[in-house]
């Protein structure tokens, strides 16, 4: 049986000067994360760890699915007067209450 070493993780970015920086670090997050799927399924595939490629499926879509959804709010941001940007936060807030 092979260990792979524990490594520490970076802390996360915290020095955001605008809320398009914040998104657009979540969507570079978002698109990490579809990468890092798309290796293991190829990786599964290259195996023939099907058991694998099945379970990994669900990930995908619920990935591809937040990586759309955060593009949308990214695109509302980076156009948004205040008004909206307000709008905005009132919304995710409420989807965030009905989860």
């Amino acid at each position: 049986e092979t260990m792979l070493p524990w490594e520490a993780l970076d802390a996360p970015r915290n020095d955001w000067t605008s809320p398009i920086e914040v998104w657009e670090s979540i969507i570079e997050a978002e698109q990490t994360n579809t990468q890092n799927l798309m290796r293991l399924a190829h990786t599964a595939n290259g195996c023939g760890d099907y058991a694998a490629m099945a379970f990994l499926d669900p990930f995908h879509e619920e990935q591809l699915e937040a990586e759309d959804k955060v593009t949308g709010i990214l695109n509302k941001v980076r156009y948004a007067d205040p008004a909206l940007m307000a709008q905005l936060d009132h919304d995710l807030g409420e989807e965030e209450e009905d989860h």
